[in-house]
């Protein structure tokens, strides 16, 4: 076998480093023939070789790692080792069965010898799909709006969430179709009346979304100079802002012994005990814990750190947590606290899902905003001072405020310069 593979050509299909792409056409490995693959030049098979060496570093056995390591076999065959491989390619090739390519994007990266598709995140893909079909005059600054929200413009800003991009996108497009419907092709024609009259009709979160969308146009034009001036800057939108209201008393009664996995059960009291959100835990480190003193640092973007003081409970489920972290994932280096199966082993350090968290406390009929907002309500309830809760759970003044007086109603005059 090694000498009938030995005496294999090698591709003539080889990628050049350094060769120019005229244009690019995706690679069709539909009619891969893996029983005739191509020989490896040297620097393919020490490629190979130091593959496997990555997966057994990692505690990964190397027959379960079949599928990965006959998917870089195939693309060092086809293309050689000397330029960057293609992500796409690979994306492409693990589309077919028996063959899998996380594990081998990972290990190219860290070699710095993968060339990223920034087309690969769906979130993106449909942003820009939506620009494309947008009215002509729209199209270059819907892009150019993208570019700004990806943190991909001329000057550096902080990038958005894929999810939010399309999302403001998908809100933004009907708007603009309706503005080109009536004689408007050029975005600096655009009126503060324009966008009261597209705000007027909708109401409710759809509306504070809509608005969100607009002025986050606008902004980005107006910062690119591709519009004199920004017409939605000075529009109000009144809505409603509904009290916070507690969860019914027999809600959380045996939540705890109804969650079977250690890192839900943390999950849970961070957020009913603690009043942490999806977004702060999902950010926790494993260097934010100190359990000699009984700590956790809650770090947030733009605000001073948050220290949580362990209560008994919150502490054994973290020390249990991270007992079973170690046992299950001996060599993982993700640096987060919560970690999942597929975090775990990625190489390039992911933070868990949002869905991970929530997807266990929804099958009880919970969700982490309430939960948070139920005990935010219910210390307000027990002690009504704005500077206990701001202490407590580091919120900002306006909303300590807004529980104390959704917790005492009594106790308090309506504001009249409230919204």
């Amino acid at each position: 076998m090694r000498a009938s593979r030995a005496a294999r050509p090698v591709s003539v299909h080889l990628a050049l480093a350094g060769q120019l792409e005229l244009f690019h056409l995706p690679r069709d490995w539909s009619r891969l023939d893996v029983r005739h693959l191509p020989a490896l030049t040297p620097a393919a098979r020490n490629l190979l070789s130091g593959f496997v060496a990555h997966i057994r570093s990692r505690g990964w056995s190397v027959d379960r790692m079949s599928s990965s390591i006959r998917t870089l076999r195939v693309l060092l065959a086809y293309l050689g080792a000397d330029a960057p491989l293609l992500e796409e390619d690979v994306r492409l090739l693990a589309r077919r069965d028996h063959f899998e390519g996380a594990r081998v994007m990972n290990f190219l990266r860290l070699t710095g010898r993968l060339t990223p598709d920034q087309r690969s995140n769906p979130h993106l893909r449909r942003a820009r799909r939506v620009a494309d079909t947008a009215p002509d005059p729209f199209r270059g600054p819907l892009h150019r709006w993208i570019d700004v929200l990806c943190g991909q413009s001329a000057r550096p800003s902080r990038a958005l969430a894929p999810t939010t991009v399309s999302a403001y996108l998908r809100r933004a497009a009907p708007v603009l179709n309706t503005w080109y419907e009536h004689g408007i092709s050029d975005l600096r024609a655009v009126t503060p009346a324009h966008i009261e009259q597209v705000l007027e009709p909708v109401q409710g979160e759809a509306a504070k979304g809509l608005a969100t969308s607009l002025r986050s146009l606008f902004r980005a034009l107006k910062r690119e100079r591709l519009i004199f001036r920004d017409p939605a800057r000075h529009v109000c939108l009144t809505t409603a802002r509904p009290l916070p209201r507690p969860l019914p008393d027999d809600r959380l009664h045996g939540t705890l012994s109804r969650i079977p996995r250690v890192r839900d059960q943390l999950s849970f009291v961070l957020t009913a005990v603690h009043a942490l959100t999806n977004h702060d835990q999902r950010h926790l480190r494993l260097d934010d814990v100190n359990l000699s003193w009984g700590t956790l640092r809650v770090r947030r973007a733009s605000k001073p750190d948050h220290t949580v003081y362990l209560d008994e409970l919150t502490f054994r489920l973290t020390r249990s947590w991270m007992t079973e972290r170690h046992r299950r994932w001996p060599t993982t280096a993700n640096p987060y606290l919560l970690v999942t199966a597929r975090t775990a082993v990625d190489d390039t350090h992911l933070m868990v899902n949002a869905e991970a968290i929530n997807k266990q406390l929804r099958r009880l009929g919970l969700q982490i905003g309430r939960l948070r907002m139920d005990r935010i309500l219910d210390e307000a309830r027990h002690k009504p001072d704005p500077v206990h809760l701001i202490r407590l759970f580091s919120l900002s003044a306006l909303t300590a405020m807004r529980y104390v007086r959704a917790a005492h109603p009594d106790r308090y005059r309506p504001d009249p310069l409230a919204p």
